[in-house]
């Protein structure tokens, strides 16, 4: 399976690559527009309007009003050309859209169409809402009445006939892609179903089939292939799909993920959000269409990222299959996102938003199939594994208890003392981890506390790494890292002293039983060396010379301090560091502010 997935990938890459300059096609014209909070201005009152009232619109802008009860009025100038062009208003679910075209201040032409119209009633047979410049000689202007109760978005431009075909072959080709992507998931995972019986594929069938027709419907293609005479469905489609699709999604989640197993607080969340997406699937059918579809997209704005973020939740308490899920469904959050907060108004419609979320589907699809194979593959190999151990067991009963018990704790012993050593040693720099430095932090604060002793740390950052990473690449940006760690253990001279590498390219020196003037000592000691040493870097002829920032600090712990505080306060001086300059050692006061201090 995995040479088609990768082929099917490779073809969204490139349909995506040529989609994304589609919009450079459109000409340059005049567009204005103007909000009419009353219904029953005709085309007249609209022309008599003062030109202070009309609103310039950037070339390229998509208008989003968002939900809105109001009509708008479009102004688009066409200049005269020696070709036929079109003008094309691009969002298919506009409830009403009345077009009348002007040429020398008379009126040639009126449309009158929209989704609650007939499909037919579109003077050009397309998705889109398709008008004719009706002059080539003569400027013509087109007064566009545009008034809907679902999102309000008018992305308009005029373009020549050839470039719109043009145009059409590979939006038309992106649209067969992943209509033929949704239906093969959807067929192949319900075969699956059918022989295995497991309730995760039903719901994966069904997400995938409502996923399909709500992206197909936003891109107006449902209408027109399924009910292009009865618009009335059209009311009742789009929010209760919306809510289909994130019921069968969450159910999906839960079957696929065994969600009650690893977090009872993860399953509770994913209920609440089924009994919402049922409430939402109600009341489309039966509330105002403007309510509806704010609210369930709203919801999905909301259930979006707190589905995926349970999804890593429960990644990180040990279920496997929850990587594939995390993986997989971050294109299609992120696309299902960007539709939510568009279709709200929160951000404007682009070409973009519009193709991200199919993108983000179809990837979707294609890998989480990979994933469930995937769990056909691990329940196979569980029970291989199961009849392998059975059969180990026979073959060892035989074996005295005693000697297995023992064999088996050395062993366990070694496997702990190298996991130990692993689990508390940086992978890159060899020096001691994150994990070991708060250990190391909290034994010595400990001590200090009963003893009375200082308790000293040293941070430090390398300066300008990004430009570093940025100028030489990441892997030269690693030998930096190695390079002042070795240089640091090399100047580290006590033996209970602690270097460790504290996260990214910052650095952390635990001193314990150390004043305020050695801890300075060793950092500005620290400071020099790394300056005076260059990274030789294997493709670069020239060596790379970095400095470090460091930040100083020391306490006495006390009753109710925390090892927190000095962190906190090493930081601050780490950053005041930073602010004064870089590659220089501060010193937090009592007083809390960070100095240089007298060296």
């Amino acid at each position: 399976m995995g040479f088609p997935v990768a082929c099917q990938l490779w073809r969204l890459v490139l349909l995506a690559l040529l989609l994304a300059p589609v919009q450079a096609l459109a000409q340059s014209v005049a567009v204005a527009w103007v909000e009419a909070p009353e219904p029953d201005k005709d085309i007249e009152d609209i022309r008599a309007l003062p030109e202070s009232q009309w609103r310039p619109a950037a070339g390229n802008e998509t208008l989003s009003f968002g939900f809105s009860d109001s009509s708008f009025w479009l102004r688009v100038e066409a200049p005269a050309e020696p070709f036929n062009r079109l003008l094309e208003i691009g969002y298919p679910l506009l409830d009403d859209v009345q077009v009348y075209w002007f040429v020398e201040g008379k009126q040639v032409e009126r449309h009158v169409t929209g989704d609650h119209r007939v499909f037919s009633s579109r003077p050009i047979y397309h998705r889109n809402f398709v008008f004719l410049v009706p002059s080539n000689t003569e400027p013509s202007t087109a007064y566009v009445r545009v008034r809907s109760e679902g999102s309000v978005q008018i992305p308009v431009r005029v373009i020549s006939s050839a470039d719109f075909l043009a145009v059409e072959q590979l939006t038309y080709g992106w649209q067969a892609l992943f209509l033929g992507i949704m239906i093969a998931m959807a067929l192949y995972n319900l075969f699956i179903f059918v022989i295995v019986r497991h309730l995760a594929y039903l719901w994966y069938v069904l997400t995938v089939i409502a996923s399909a027709l709500v992206l197909l419907n936003f891109n107006g293609l449902v209408f027109q292939w399924l009910w292009p005479d009865l618009p009335i469905i059209n009311r009742y489609f789009t929010a209760p799909a919306i809510s289909a699709n994130m019921f069968f999604a969450v159910m999906f989640t839960l079957s696929f993920l065994a969600v009650r197993r690893y977090s009872p607080v993860a399953h509770r969340l994913l209920q609440l959000i089924l009994l919402t997406s049922i409430g939402c699937f109600i009341y489309s059918l039966f509330g105002s269409y403007q309510s509806a579809t704010a609210l369930i997209s709203v919801v999905a704005a909301v259930a979006t990222p707190l589905t995926w973020l349970i999804g890593l939740a429960v990644w990180y308490r040990g279920q496997v299959l929850a990587g594939f899920y995390v993986v997989a469904w971050t294109p299609l959050l992120l696309g299902h996102l960007v539709m939510a907060i568009s279709k709200i108004g929160l951000v404007p419609t682009t070409n973009l938003t519009e193709i991200a979320p199919q993108i983000g589907v179809a990837v979707e699809v294609i890998l989480l199939s990979f994933a469930l194979a995937y769990r056909i593959n691990l329940e196979r190999q569980r029970r291989i594994r199961a009849q392998e151990h059975t059969l180990d067991v026979q073959l060892k009963a035989n074996q005295t208890l005693e000697a297995r018990v023992q064999a088996r704790t050395e062993e366990l012993e070694q496997a702990n003392e190298q996991l130990r050593a692993v689990s508390i040693t940086d992978g890159l720099t060899r020096v001691a981890n994150r994990r070991r430095f708060d250990e190391k932090l909290e034994a010595e604060w400990n001590r200090a506390l009963r003893q009375g002793h200082p308790l000293s740390l040293v941070l430090l950052d390398i300066d300008y790494f990004k430009r570093v990473n940025d100028d030489y690449g990441h892997l030269a940006g690693d030998d930096c890292l190695v390079n002042v760690a070795r240089v640091c253990a090399e100047e580290i001279q006590r033996s209970g002293d602690l270097l460790a590498r504290y996260g990214g390219e910052e650095f952390s020196v635990l001193l314990p039983a150390t004043p305020e003037a050695g801890a300075v000592s060793v950092a500005e000691r620290l400071r020099r060396a790394v300056a005076e040493t260059p990274v030789h870097i294997d493709d670069q002829a020239d060596p790379v010379n970095i400095s470090v920032s460091a930040g100083v600090a020391t306490i006495i712990p006390t009753p109710g301090s925390r090892p927190s505080d000095l962190i906190a306060r090493a930081d601050e001086a780490l950053y005041a560091a930073k602010h004064a300059g870089r590659n220089r050692v501060m010193v937090f006061r009592d007083s809390g502010a960070a100095t240089v201090p007298g060296l």
